[in-house]
């Protein structure tokens, strides 16, 4: 029997992530950015700068999300602490045998010497005291382990996840794909099973996390689905100082923003590449407090 179907005129839909060849490549940086903004989007785009979920150059580091690193350090402190403590002891005894040799010079380089000991001593101290904090968070941290299948936020806490059996990478390179030809690289990857869970931190104080939180980290998602299968039902986002955050369901009503926004950046990333944007949509009060294009602050590193 002959089929007398006609395929010449049917119509193969293709998904409207795909990227065609020709198409420049984005980071997740500049897709959140465009939920925010589409002119921080594009601005974020042809700056070529990296997210802020790469770790920040910084002076003075001290960890907090490894315990294996809060430990090590802290051991170093303490050693540090009984070396410079014993330094000070030996330049009071110097001083007092310079004072009754009536030797002034001497005197007055000790007393140099026992002033900066003294001031190494209180910083060393310091740090002791928020290393052992950090600690004491994470040994007693507990959480209950997300619900891969629950539809909405669920609260979560990094060491109550890491208590839990999960192991923290750090990746060293991003993550690409390049079917839909964008990249980025969450700040830590928590591995358990089958199971692959991209996190990223925000400053952000909020208890839930803003549309911009959500594309991005539904981006991270779907880099982890395409680079370390099979599972990633969820990623977290740490919201506040004490590593507490919340996991966000990969699934449908969330993806939309990410989606959303990587097909608009591709276009106007592509218009940017052949000068031909035009009028990109923006809020003028919002302006005056973008941070693009600022010098990227270096601060106390918080790892």
């Amino acid at each position: 029997m002959s089929d007398d179907r006609d395929f010449s005129t049917s119509e193969v839909r293709v998904s409207r992530m795909l990227a065609n060849p020709g198409d420049p490549w984005v980071s997740v940086h500049a897709i959140a950015e465009h939920q925010f903004c589409p002119r921080a989007g594009l601005l974020a785009y042809e700056n070529k700068r990296a997210g802020d979920d790469d770790e920040a150059p910084a002076f003075d580091i001290l960890p907090r999300f490894e315990l294996e690193a809060i430990e090590r350090v802290l051991g170093e402190r303490r050693r540090e602490f009984f070396r410079m403590l014993w330094i000070f002891l030996s330049l009071v005894i110097g001083g007092t045998f310079a004072s009754k040799l009536q030797q002034p010079a001497i005197v007055v380089l000790v007393g140099v010497g026992m002033a900066f000991v003294s001031y190494r001593i209180l910083n060393v101290a310091w740090d002791i005291v928020e290393l052992l904090k950090q600690r004491h968070i994470a040994l007693t941290s507990r959480c209950h382990e997300p619900d891969p299948y629950f539809e909405d936020f669920q609260r979560v806490n990094w060491f109550g996840l890491l208590n839990l059996g999960f192991e923290s990478i750090r990746l060293q390179e991003a993550l690409r794909d390049d079917d839909w030809r964008f990249e980025g690289k969450p700040w830590r990857i928590l591995r358990k099973g089958s199971l692959s869970i991209p996190v990223f931190r925000t400053r952000s104080p909020q208890d839930k996390p803003g549309e911009q939180q959500i594309a991005k980290i539904m981006a991270y998602c779907r880099l982890v689905s395409v680079c370390f299968p099979p599972e990633c039902p969820y990623g977290i986002i740490l919201t506040s100082e004490d590593c507490s955050g919340v996991a966000v369901p990969n699934q449908g009503k969330f993806r939309k923003r990410f989606h959303d926004n990587l097909v608009a950046i591709r276009q106007l990333a592509l218009a940017s590449e052949h000068r031909s944007e035009r009028d990109v949509p923006y809020d003028s009060r919002g302006c005056r407090g973008c941070p693009l294009g600022a010098p990227r602050r270096v601060s106390k590193g918080l790892r």
